[in-house]
């Protein structure tokens, strides 16, 4: 079964939906990809350049239409292309299409159409998008710090978590709790990005959620606020293992698993357990950096393939604990960067991977400005593991697999007591099994 899209409140969005929407939910990024719309007022870091790679985590979520190319050649394009235009802005039903209208589905379906495979990455970002999509990128949005999935179908919004710190978190919203309105506004039949924006605003608004809570509907007012989110966190765990979790991918992580893994070697673990569940991906070149920390120093952790070529990509970075058994926790929401991560400390450090299957995207975009301000987003390689294999539709299957539902991994994930996360955590629990048997 599908589970229903991740939406970190802001923090995540919505960007890729049909109509350029679609998430972040949370909103990436994929592996080389994004990863995912409306205002947010903070400083920002620069924004990623045109052409460098992000990771499309948050592409996911959109099921977009089964195309395909017909076989017969289509000459003299040029031509035919201002003749079906001509057609349309003379004869369309309706008096309000306009040749900009037709030149933006013309791009959009240049990128949609041209090569099916791909269609589920390949998209054109209007400004907003671009915009949601590079904040999301650099880690920080405005909001207040729900994690959550939305039903448009009844318009409620299930919290799945929280981030630390975040107003949220403070105001004990908690699963399983259920937003029913924002600022008194229902949701039913809406878009995710709609309920998004509505969380989403300026830093130091106010913003009152009414939520269901047990039989009971209880008022909960907050304020806005910056929110840092995937960030990596750290535990020592009983038994002397070290755990890190790595959210997502962004301008942060590299530095933050560096700090992790300084902590950790500080307290002279034993073993390490690498969490990338619920990672949709991020920025690839972050990614990469991230690698770096945790496989050995000059080794390729990907190669990306382009028009023909394979191209190694090796990390800069000094790797930490290499001296550490290691095991990976995935499961379907592990996506783009993170199955890219999995499958290189799977082959270069032998790590055990436990869990379920990862989500089986293994593709690299990169976003390329436009001159009105929107941007493409197109598929530029297709990555694989250091020893050459590839996932990309299937996911890479664990060496050991334990199932887990994604509201029992999220009510684990939100114990801070490591004891009482191991005990909440069949996956984590069965991680450690297997470290306690390696030499």
């Amino acid at each position: 079964m599908t589970r229903p899209m991740r939406h970190l409140a802001l923090a995540l969005l919505a960007w890729l939906a049909p109509s350029c929407s679609q998430p972040p939910g949370a909103t990436g990024g994929s592996s080389g990809q994004p990863a995912t719309t409306p205002s947010v007022a903070i400083v920002t870091a620069p924004a990623p350049a045109a052409g460098s790679p992000v990771a499309a985590a948050g592409d996911r979520g959109w099921d977009p239409p089964d195309y395909s190319v017909p076989k017969e050649k289509f000459s003299d394009g040029a031509r035919n292309f201002e003749a079906a235009k001509k057609a349309l802005l003379e004869g369309y039903y309706s008096d309000s299409l306009t040749e900009d209208d037709l030149y933006r589905a013309a791009v959009a379906g240049m990128l949609e159409r041209a090569d099916p495979r791909m269609r589920r990455w390949n998209r054109l970002l209007s400004p907003s998008d671009v915009r949601e999509l590079r904040l999301d990128l650099q880690g920080e949005l405005v909001g207040v710090g729900v994690v959550f999935d939305f039903d448009p179908k009844t318009g409620y919004v299930a919290v799945r978590g929280t981030i630390p710190g975040s107003p949220a978190e403070r105001a004990g919203i908690a699963p399983p709790d259920t937003i029913v309105t924002v600022d008194g506004k229902l949701y039913k039949g809406a878009a995710e990005r709609d309920v998004v924006a509505a969380i989403r605003g300026k830093e130091g608004e106010p913003v009152t959620l009414t939520i269901l809570r047990g039989d009971k509907l209880v008022t909960v007012p907050l304020v806005r606020e910056k929110i840092v989110y995937d960030t990596v966190t750290d535990l020592a765990l009983p038994g002397g293992v070290g755990y890190v979790r790595i959210p997502g991918f962004n301008h942060r992580t590299a530095a933050g698993l560096h700090d992790a893994l300084g902590d950790l070697a500080s307290k002279r673990v034993s073993a390490l357990v690498v969490d990338l569940r619920d990672d949709m991906g991020g920025s690839f070149d972050d990614a990469v950096a991230a690698a770096g920390e945790l496989v050995p120093a000059g080794s390729a952790v990907a190669g990306l393939e382009k028009r023909g070529k394979t191209e190694p990509v090796t990390p800069r970075t000094t790797p930490m604990l290499l001296d550490l058994p290691v095991a990976v926790l995935v499961d379907g929401e592990t996506a783009s960067s993170a199955e890219c991560l999995a499958g290189a400390l799977q082959e270069l450090r032998h790590a055990t991977v436990v869990g379920s299957r990862t989500h089986g995207k293994w593709t690299v975009q990169v976003l390329e400005d436009l001159p009105n301000g929107y941007a493409v987003k197109y598929t530029t390689a297709v990555f694989r593991t250091p020893g050459g294999k590839s996932y990309d539709g299937t996911g890479l299957p664990p060496d050991v697999e334990v199932d887990a539902t994604a509201e029992d991994v999220a009510r684990a994930l939100q114990e801070s007591d490591p004891a009482r996360r191991v005990a909440a955590d069949v996956q984590l629990r069965t991680a450690l099994r297997v470290l306690a048997r390696r030499p």
